[in-house]
């Protein structure tokens, strides 16, 4: 089945090169030149989306935001407005990943495929093992609806990234994964310094909270990477 993304852009001559980069790849394109616009196609369903900052009756961090009340489609932010600040902001709202303008559109194309892998059918394969729901500390993690459930009752829908990342650190407890090896989960390729693997482990840290004995779940690992330092187990 062929899938399908949803261009939120304003520029009709960027919308064109978009779709035609993703055509080669056997991506489907529809396209909204504006915010209302993004709203009408997706009832289309779209299986991901790169959306513009800038757009003429709205803010695309305001949409990004108001869209993850409501939808866990990965989403790309390809955008003018690329300082650290806007991407800091644009992940921790809920966006998958973050390319400037202009950029190589082959890496937009393996960074949009990227996402389309990891969401595919929407509920990601278990990396090991059959257990679909796995335990720690007050957390329990549905592998197959993506969903973090506190023993207090509270739900946490995480992002395809954030899951992945998340998934990855449950599944190796106690064991440093480098940014190198979480960008490999990501389907990225690793570029020193680049804060993506570090904004979305602060915000998994964030919706964590701490443990009973004061400590995080993840801990830095200077130079190094990251180690998640809790039990875990499954759960039936």
């Amino acid at each position: 089945m062929r899938q399908t993304a949803l261009i939120v852009e304003d520029d009709p001559a960027t919308r064109h090169v978009l779709g035609t980069t993703l055509a080669t790849a056997g991506i489907d394109a529809i396209y909204a030149e504006n915010g209302a616009a993004m709203w009408r196609q997706l009832g289309k369903n779209p299986d991901v989306i790169i959306l513009d900052l800038s757009l003429p009756d709205a803010d695309g961090l305001e949409l990004l935001r108001q869209l993850r009340q409501q939808s866990e489609v990965p989403v790309l932010i390809h955008s003018t407005r690329s300082d650290e600040i806007e991407r800091i902001i644009g992940i921790e709202i809920g966006a998958d990943d973050f390319l400037p303008k202009p950029c190589n559109l082959r890496e937009l194309l393996a960074r949009t495929r990227g996402l389309l892998r990891r969401s595919q059918g929407r509920n990601p394969p278990v990396l090991r093992g059959e257990a679909r729901n796995i335990q720690f500390g007050p957390w329990t993690l549905n592998t197959a609806s993506r969903e973090l459930t506190h023993n207090e009752g509270q739900s946490s829908p995480l992002g395809v990234s954030a899951f992945a990342l998340l998934h990855a650190f449950l599944e190796n407890p106690f064991a440093p994964l480098s940014r190198e090896q979480l960008s490999r989960v990501l389907k990225r390729e690793y570029v020193a310094y680049d804060r993506i693997i570090d904004v979305h482990v602060s915000q998994i840290r964030r919706i964590l909270g701490k443990q009973a004995d004061g400590n995080g779940f993840i801990k830095t690992l200077r130079s190094q990477g990251y180690v998640f330092i809790a039990d875990v187990q499954n759960a039936q």
